[in-house]
């Protein structure tokens, strides 16, 4: 993966990443009848080390919802939720009052991640009118460490850095201990770079 990217192109991608991201935070304000706010995107090029340090312990036990994107451009969508926003999130969607499994808490919180994707993907189709799709979900339950090394191995980012590229949402001023990243698949930012007419010399 290439690591020397531009000024312009790097405020290219978060203002991508940020269109997307404000379409997901007012679907789920839609969803839950609620305002949930998002920040600006992270994007950083950070060692594993780092990763762990400056975002989550790696032997933190997190429920992570993976969802694959195909088409013109092809990456990973990964939501990862620690247990106590989990059942917060949860909560929010659920009527007030009414018990749950947790059998059925888990695909609540996959359903909410399919609309946060899809509504992402779908302001993203329309600024670079490219057509991609989405997989179904898939819920795991595991530590941090395990999950996002296994996520960026997959794609095939072997680097000992990564990028990293997330949103964070807020519910009522506070941080929902959740957070939603994009891996891409090598050679895929340039891509993206060529289509919006910066950078891909």
């Amino acid at each position: 993966m290439n690591t020397d990217y531009t000024l312009l192109e790097l405020d290219a991608l978060k203002e991508i990443i940020n269109i997307g991201g404000g379409n997901a935070a007012t679907s789920l304000s839609q969803l839950i009848e609620k305002p949930v706010n998002m920040t600006v995107p992270v994007i950083e090029l950070l060692d594993y080390e780092d990763v762990y340090q400056q975002i989550m312990p790696e032997d933190t036990i997190v429920k992570a919802i993976v969802t694959k994107m195909l088409g013109e451009a092809e990456g990973v969508f990964l939501f990862t939720v620690d247990q106590e926003a989990s059942e917060n999130i949860v909560k929010m969607m659920m009527p007030e009052g009414v018990s749950y499994s947790e059998q059925l808490a888990d695909s609540a919180l996959q359903e909410l991640v399919n609309i946060i994707v899809n509504s992402f993907l779908n302001a993203i189709i329309k600024l670079l009118d490219i057509h991609l799709v989405t997989s179904v979900p898939l819920l795991t339950k595991d530590m941090f460490g395990a999950i996002m090394s296994s996520v960026y191995l997959e794609q095939g980012q072997y680097e000992e850095r990564v990028m990293i590229i997330k949103n964070e949402f807020y519910y009522e001023g506070d941080r929902l201990e959740s957070s939603l990243y994009f891996v891409p698949k090598p050679g895929i930012l340039e891509q993206l770079f060529k289509l919006i007419g910066v950078g891909g010399e």
